[in-house]
């Protein structure tokens, strides 16, 4: 039982911190800082319920630090991007992980090397490296620009993040529009979903309000057949 509680709350949090992007700005300055608060709950074999927090500045120098942060009794997560904007666009510099589930702790620094276009991973004892190409993205900065795209009116959505030493490609399609009650209020909005493969039993859906300048309002994610999670806004500053 122990197990299955620590593998439900890895995949609740992991997942929840993929999520709950910031709002978009006009295109000549493409993010506006923010502080946005979800509530979690979890559907399975035990009810689990939390928060997770999403926090965008902007530096001095001019770099974006993004960071989240979920808690719930027993596990915390915390994962940061820290960007530049070059004409506009996203590059990602370092990337953070920390987590800490039933007393086990894990962390990651990725870095991003853009002169000689590199990306190196310190994970434990696993450390990687590996080639970019322009446009990689880290694990929470590419939501950025999904955000961006579906304020544009875009309707699929690719992007290659370094994830595991490996280039991943992340697919999503617009699938849809719904009203949302959600704790902050209730809005119309764009419903978007991450394409998987064929095979896959995970789900996910995510609920952008027009409203709040497309600012993420819900997201439900299925992990098998009797276990989901559902992400619901309730403040935004």
């Amino acid at each position: 039982m122990l197990r299955e509680n620590k593998t439900l709350i890895n995949s609740l949090f992991a997942s929840a911190l993929l999520w709950a992007t910031p709002l978009v700005a006009d295109t000549a300055t493409p993010f506006t800082p923010f502080t946005a608060s979800y509530e979690i709950d979890w559907d399975g074999s035990i009810s689990l319920s939390g928060s997770t927090t999403r926090k965008l500045q902007k530096s001095e120098s001019g770099e974006w630090l993004f960071e989240s942060k979920a808690s719930a009794m027993f596990a915390s997560i915390y994962e940061s991007s820290k960007f530049t904007l070059e004409n506009a666009k996203l590059k990602p510099l370092n990337y953070s992980f920390k987590r800490s589930v039933l007393g086990k702790k894990r962390k990651a620094e990725v870095h991003f090397d853009w002169q000689n276009q590199l990306v190196t991973n310190k994970v434990e004892n696993k450390p990687w490296k590996m080639p970019i190409t322009e446009g990689v993205q880290d694990k929470i900065s590419y939501q950025l620009l999904l955000q961006q795209a579906v304020a544009k009116g875009d309707k699929e959505f690719q992007y290659s993040v370094a994830d595991g030493g490996k280039l991943k490609e992340y697919n999503f399609i617009v699938d849809g529009k719904e009203s949302i009650k959600a704790p902050i209020g209730e809005y119309e909005a764009i419903r978007v979903k991450r394409v998987r493969k064929e095979d896959s039993t995970r789900q996910t859906f995510i609920w952008f309000a027009p409203e709040l300048n497309h600012q993420i309002i819900k997201l439900h994610q299925i992990e098998k057949k009797d276990k989901a999670y559902t992400l619901l806004l309730k403040e935004l500053k």
